[in-house]
């Protein structure tokens, strides 16, 4: 369990207190060993808020401590600040910083949360409570109690701190700052210079790429229109081979001899192989070209589950080896979407689970995530595919090398079928797997698949100043095309300098923030915002995200918003509507 441990407890009734404070906290974070810039940062923090204390509520408590993980590892410096005082009025503004005060209150409440990594203030006519922490990096194992109890008397024995020394040490630590602010702006100067220097060349890139891109739009166009004339020219005699197959098979003019029923059935296998081939051709061409008709109506998840317990038993028949399972529900909802299509998605990745499974288990299960989503997930227990081949199985026709596979049946078209109709439904799919250990297909979607889209939706966005943070032009001209239908006032900023300017010149009701910018790290770039801008901050990024990234940003954002995502534009919209809901609730 993770333990916390009293460090120091600094009392300020008089203004000698505040410097007293700010040298504690000095020493301690220097104790710990903090780098020099984050010890400075404390310092200051603690400073602020000791200051502030003296000045609104004449008097206080301010606690020191650290905190270590179940490992026994240091995780946090934190400081607790106590007082009796009136409260503080206006909090919610003053750390928005739409408060104005002519004697400078709320300044330094706003400059030590941006300095600390967590902060959290509850105040009230009762008093103020603040708890803010900085974050430790590295692993350093927790100290003794002996050390503790070290620091304790070093601080004990400082005595009452010199506002003259302690003046001289914070100009030298603002010399410090300032000589690497120096060296900061010497390297983006020189950043500048090369951008500066690539820039014609950029543009120059940007033009032929848009050029291939749409020579890449008209090839796969024609690809599609020819494979749907293809596959209904094809149709007709293969339906015709089928149908004559089955009428010599029961024996319409005569009976067959045992030798000539082999023939005719060899016959008919190939002509429904070569059937299916065209039907998944066909679809693929229809889910490309945008020509496939989606028709929601109205069904329950038992009734879908039952229906996938069919199919799945009806595949069965011919992996008589294998143990299956299609779990009911945990609840049961109701679902607004093309039946037709979605049971086409299971269909596919419940027959490849089979397919791609020598001995062992298949099973389906369903989970509700929330009120607006339903997920399905397909697990076998099969030979699993390598984490450098989990993108190829979405590809058309490619079906992966492998000895296991040699007799497996397929023509490649299933998973990007499968992930076409996803799309289409608004939904994905993805994949969790590694050799010898099966595969997890999870398939997500809302349950509802509303006829009017967020492209097509009655979406007003006059007046709202949209602020798009990228330093890539086309991922820029993507956001505007996107949003410029709505009559939105977009404003590009290509660094992160760029945005500061414009965070105040044009005070944006939305951001679109990309994590990887030039100059400065998306991440830092929010951090250094005012806490009111958080909440209109959409994360735009390609950047792969773990559990502990995506959990920090969620935190400091409104929502997150891969680009590689196959129904990106929605997303986007999805959230643009969301703020303009939230405006017209007054919030």
């Amino acid at each position: 369990m993770p333990d916390h441990f009293r460090i120091a407890t600094v009392r300020i009734r008089e203004e000698i207190d505040v410097v007293t404070c700010r040298q504690s906290a000095r020493q301690i974070a220097s104790w710990l060993e903090l780098p020099h810039l984050e010890q400075i940062r404390f310092a200051t923090a603690v400073s602020e808020l000791a200051r502030n204390t003296y000045q609104y509520a004449g008097e206080g408590l301010f606690h020191f401590d650290i905190s270590s993980n179940a490992q026994g590892l240091l995780e946090r410096l934190c400081l607790e600040a106590l007082d009796n005082g009136p409260g503080i009025a206006d909090i919610e503004r003053i750390l928005d910083g739409s408060y104005v005060s002519h004697t400078g209150m709320g300044l330094g409440l706003r400059g030590a949360r941006r300095l600390m990594d967590e902060f959290d203030l509850r105040t009230g006519a009762e008093g103020t409570r603040i708890r803010a922490c900085k974050y430790i990096t590295g692993a350093r194992a927790t100290p003794t109690p002996a050390r503790i109890q070290s620091i304790r008397q070093q601080l004990q024995h400082s005595g009452a701190a010199d506002p003259f020394v302690e003046l001289q040490l914070s100009g030298s630590e603002l010399l410090l700052t300032a000589g690497e602010l120096q060296d900061k702006q010497r390297e983006l100067e020189a950043i500048n210079l090369e951008l500066e220097n690539t820039n014609k060349g950029v543009v120059a890139l940007y033009s032929e790429l848009e050029k291939a891109n749409e020579e890449v739009r008209e090839a796969s166009a024609s690809k599609s229109r020819f494979f749907a004339n293809m596959t209904h020219e094809i149709r007709t005699p293969i339906n015709i081979v089928e149908n004559i197959s089955k009428l010599l098979l029961n024996g319409h003019d005569g009976p067959l001899n045992p030798e000539q029923q082999r023939q005719v059935g060899f016959i008919s296998e190939a002509a429904a192989e070569l059937s299916g081939l065209v039907n998944e051709l066909l679809d693929l061409s229809k889910a490309e070209s945008g020509r496939s008709e989606i028709s929601p109506s109205h069904f329950t998840l038992a009734e879908f589950t039952e229906q996938l317990r069919q199919c799945a038993g009806a595949i069965a028949l011919r992996y008589p080896q294998l143990q299956w399972q299609v779990a009911a529900p945990a609840s049961d909802v109701a679902l607004q979407t093309d039946r037709h299509l979605l049971f086409q998605v299971m269909r596919n990745l419940i027959d490849n689970a089979f397919k791609y499974t020598p001995q062992g288990r298949v099973s389906v299960r369903t989970y509700l995530p929330d009120d607006e989503t339903v997920e399905f997930l397909v697990e076998d227990t099969g030979i699993g595919i390598a984490p450098e081949n989990q993108g190829k199985v979405f590809e058309e026709f490619l079906r992966i090398r492998n000895p296991e596979l040699a007799k497996v049946q397929g023509t490649g078209l299933g998973l990007p079928l499968a992930q076409r109709l996803a799309s289409l439904l608004h939904g994905s799919i993805s994949l969790d797997s590694s050799p010898g250990r099966g595969s997890r297909f999870l398939l997500r979607l809302r349950r509802r698949h509303d006829e009017a889209t967020a492209s097509d939706a009655p979406l007003d966005l006059s007046g709202i100043n949209v602020l798009v943070v990228d330093d890539s032009e086309a991922d820029r001209y993507l956001l505007n095309k996107l949003l410029s239908p709505y009559q939105a006032s977009v404003h590009e900023a290509c660094n992160g300098a760029a945005s500061i300017e414009m965070l105040y010149e044009v005070r944006p009701d939305l951001i679109f923030l990309d994590l990887d910018l030039p100059d400065i790290a998306g991440e830092d770039l929010l951090d250094n915002m005012d806490w009111g801008l958080h909440a209109r901050v959409v994360i735009n990024t390609a950047k792969p995200l773990d559990d502990a990234a995506r959990q920090h940003l969620a935190r400091h954002s409104r929502a997150i918003v891969q680009k590689s995502a196959t129904d990106y534009g929605e997303q986007v919209l999805r959230e643009v509507s969301r703020l303009m809901e939230e405006h017209h609730h007054g919030r």
